[in-house]
């Protein structure tokens, strides 16, 4: 009971990070390009988690492991400047509801990636869980004409969720013996490193606002909070608790992306009773029968 409260609060903690990041995300579009943003998250976090790493650094066992974390980094390196892209043409709404399709992407690359079968619950589960997240986004767009269009952006941004699931069952397959801490701090060396190239060619490094304090302000609470934690976060739990049950609290965001939004956005949480019904019955079915991951 002890370890199944523990692991639900860092989820928690991690899925209202991750949904925070929708809507700060967008509001840093107007300032840098995607690759720059995604390439200055990387290297300014990396810089800031040198002490912590020394404190506890263990040498990897060999090369593989470097090049392991370097595809693990890559696919998430995709799906951050995937998002920044996308957020151009599409909205943080959509996005966040999108996102929740990256479960049932998942489930096809554990199969693939660790030979694991999702049960027909844990299944039924996630698909009532992205049937919850359509309705809340229903509720909070009565008024969008513009709802059944599709943009750009959300095509973008589809890519963008199956790099992010390669990813979350990447660490699950190779990180499992690499430390919380220094895992991320390799994922996102690593990212710098092959962003850097990318920055200097294509990051339009001269129509950044470097000098606007709102940039940086953005641009380190997206370090620290939705970088640096949600990595760390991602690491532990994916080996505790597996890349499905991690996945399966996405289903929150879209409910947790409309909250800052005030009480007028709040008001339509009548509308989409339903929906947040069925989200929370998804993440018991797929919870109901996790085990802890040792």
């Amino acid at each position: 009971m002890k370890w199944l409260l523990s692991n639900n609060v860092l989820l928690l903690l991690w899925v209202s990070l991750m949904a925070s990041s929708f809507v700060v995300s967008a509001d840093l579009v107007p300032y840098a390009n995607s690759i720059t943003s995604t390439g200055l998250r990387f290297i300014l976090a990396s810089i800031m988690m040198i002490p912590l790493v020394a404190m506890n650094y263990r040498p990897m066992a060999s090369l593989k492991v470097y090049l392991h974390y370097g595809l693990i980094s890559l696919f998430l390196v995709l799906f951050f400047v995937g998002l920044f892209e996308a957020l151009k043409t599409t909205t943080a709404m959509r996005t966040s509801v999108i996102y929740t399709l990256v479960p049932l992407i998942s489930i096809v690359f554990t199969f693939v990636l660790l030979k694991a079968k999702t049960s027909r619950t844990k299944l039924l589960g996630f698909i009532l869980g992205s049937i919850g997240a359509i309705l809340v986004l229903l509720a909070f767009n009565q008024d969008n004409v513009d709802f059944f269009s599709w943009n750009s952006g959300d095509s973008i941004f589809i890519v963008a969720c199956f790099c992010l699931s390669i990813h979350v069952v990447l660490v699950k397959k190779w990180g499992a013996d690499v430390p919380p801490i220094q895992g991320s701090f390799y994922i996102m060396v690593l990212g710098g490193l092959m962003l850097l190239p990318f920055m200097a060619i294509f990051g339009e490094l001269d129509q950044v606002a470097w000098k606007v304090s709102e940039f940086w302000q953005i641009l380190l609470y997206l370090t620290v909070f939705t970088t640096m934690a949600t990595f760390f976060l991602q690491q532990r739990l994916v080996q505790k608790v597996g890349p499905n049950q991690l996945l399966a609290f996405t289903y929150l965001i879209p409910i947790l992306v409309v909250i800052p939004q005030g009480w007028s956005a709040i008001s339509h949480l009548k509308d989409s009773v339903s929906g947040i019904l069925l989200t929370l019955l998804a993440l018991y079915l797929i919870s109901k029968d996790q085990k802890a991951i040792t």
